[in-house]
């Protein structure tokens, strides 16, 4: 049985601490650890490790991204970094509570990203949802 979880590419794993960077997630203390898995409902997914995974791995305030890679791969690289991007942008850290969170509004980050990318925002988003949807048909026949 072939693995759900794997190693992500080199090079998509330098895009995505190239993007984290540039947000400065880094700066106020988030850890990243970036995970590829071979199905999921959205091409890139940011979470809060929890709590047991951040004891074991002795890291603390870390989110953990995971990359649907076949379909990442299948997306122009504008795309792939705007869902990057919609992916870290519900991220913050609560200085006064010293932890990470994740804003749990659905519309906030496709509101936020919508004054950068304009209506290509809405386009990017359901570009990614159809190229899920046809990797999937694909790989069923």
């Amino acid at each position: 049985m072939a693995k759900k979880y794997f190693e992500t590419d080199d090079n998509i794993q330098e895009q995505v601490k190239t993007m984290f960077a540039s947000l400065g997630l880094a700066e106020v203390g988030i850890k990243l650890q970036i995970i590829s898995t071979t199905k999921q409902k959205d091409v890139v997914k940011v979470a809060k490790t929890s709590e047991p995974t951040e004891f074991l791995t002795e890291t603390d305030n870390a989110i953990q991204v995971f990359i649907y890679e076949n379909v990442f791969f299948e997306l122009d690289s504008v795309t792939q970094d705007f869902l990057l991007e919609f992916a870290f942008n519900p991220v913050w850290f609560d200085s006064d509570k010293n932890k990470v969170m994740i804003e749990k509004n659905p519309y906030q980050p496709l509101f936020n990203l919508r004054k950068k990318y304009g209506e290509r925002a809405d386009e990017m988003l359901e570009a990614s949802y159809l190229a899920i949807k046809q990797f999937e048909e694909r790989i069923n026949e």
